[in-house]
């Protein structure tokens, strides 16, 4: 917060994804539930968690039930950026030109897709930052609206995500041995793997003065510890580092924090790196940890907003979900997962992230008293 105390605030937000739109989503998640399909998935036989409703794999049919959640009549379109965030989006126009000779209305390219929905919202005026950091490009662009909007560059940012599975990705991770038979369990002993799932969302951020009640954007971080290609360090030093930034740069101290949506992806060594990193900040004084992954699968680069999202209704509630598919700690480190909903004392989520490539970003997102 500045010195004329004004904040970044989370505005307001919507989803989409194998579970329904947030508030079906949230229902859901606290009641235990799972979408994850055991069906094959695009020919691997692997579980995966589609979209619940296949009108919303239409990329122009998605941004306007999105659209229509949020509402910009009144912002300064001049003062206001709109960014991209997604590991590949929607790369379907390349498999329907193979097999059906079809053209799509945009390219498959990130730009592409991002100057088509932005069409859409009716932003053409509006400045586009496409990121594409793999599995963290929904935190991480949260944190580069964070930076914008704290640095007065400018009023309003819109973010928008969309990932969606295809034929690439789905057999992508499967010739990587990363993908559950079954479904993802985060953290646990037994865990075999990520689940992949659909995902897309929008949230509008702007910078004022927070009245009580306000989700604040309190402060972000990232790394790129560069370790391998996919594979994420084994010492969880990089997303350390990104969730002390994170802190410190929302001024606040680990032991504040009130809970930590993980990024929990259920394949054996990120699970072990995250909770590494979370006990290099915390040490034994860890707040209660959930992820959201083993009822809607990896949603890929929109997932980590798509996450904030959920880990905001969160705060709201001062309860954090139940991890499905936890049953018993399967990492070193003694972390309290959640296996049932749980109350929180702080209203205040440490959100992590990591992907590809060795990114890690986190985020603090907290309740405006």
């Amino acid at each position: 917060m500045n010195q004329n105390n004004n904040a970044v605030i989370l505005e307001c937000g919507e989803i989409l994804c194998s579970l329904g739109n947030l508030q079906e989503t949230i229902a859901d998640l606290f009641e235990g539930f799972s979408a994850i399909s055991q069906d094959s998935c695009f020919g691997v036989p692997v579980s995966y968690a589609p979209f619940k409703k296949k009108s919303w794999y239409d990329l122009k049919e998605n941004t306007k039930i999105l659209a229509s959640s949020i509402d910009i009549s009144n912002i300064n379109k001049e003062e206001t950026i709109f960014i991209f965030c997604a590991a590949k989006g929607d790369i379907s126009p390349i498999e329907k030109y193979y097999e059906k000779k079809e053209q799509s209305e945009y390219l498959p390219l990130l730009y592409s897709q991002a100057e088509y929905v932005k069409n859409i919202l009716e932003l053409e005026n509006c400045r586009t930052i496409v990121i594409s950091n793999a599995c963290a490009s929904g935190a991480t662009a949260v944190e580069v609206a964070w930076e914008f909007l704290s640095s007065g560059k400018a009023q309003n940012i819109i973010i928008f995500g969309f990932d969606a599975i295809s034929r690439f990705i789905s057999t992508g991770f499967y010739s990587l041995s990363a993908l559950s038979q079954t479904k993802a369990k985060p953290f646990d002993a037994n865990r075999d793997g990520l689940t992949l799932g659909d995902g897309s969302c929008i949230a509008l951020l702007s910078f004022r003065k927070p009245y009580s009640g306000d989700i604040i954007v309190a402060g972000g971080g990232s790394s790129n510890d560069a370790n391998h290609r996919t594979g994420p360090s084994r010492t969880g030093n990089g997303l350390f580092r990104a969730a002390k930034m994170a802190c410190e740069n929302a001024n606040i101290l680990p032991e504040k924090i009130g809970a930590i949506k993980c990024h929990g992806t259920a394949t054996k060594y990120n699970d072990a790196m995250e909770a590494k990193a979370i006990f290099s900040l915390f040490g034994e004084k860890i707040p209660p940890c959930f992820s959201v992954k083993g009822a809607i699968g990896h949603t890929s680069g929109a997932g980590s907003l798509l996450e904030i999202l959920i880990a905001a209704e969160c705060i709201k509630r001062r309860l954090i979900p139940p991890t499905v598919g936890f049953q018993i700690l399967g990492v070193e480190e003694n972390i309290p997962v959640s296996s049932s909903s749980q109350h929180i004392l702080s209203k205040t989520v440490l959100c992590l992230s990591a992907g590809f490539g060795g990114l890690n970003s986190a985020v603090v997102i907290m309740e405006h008293s």
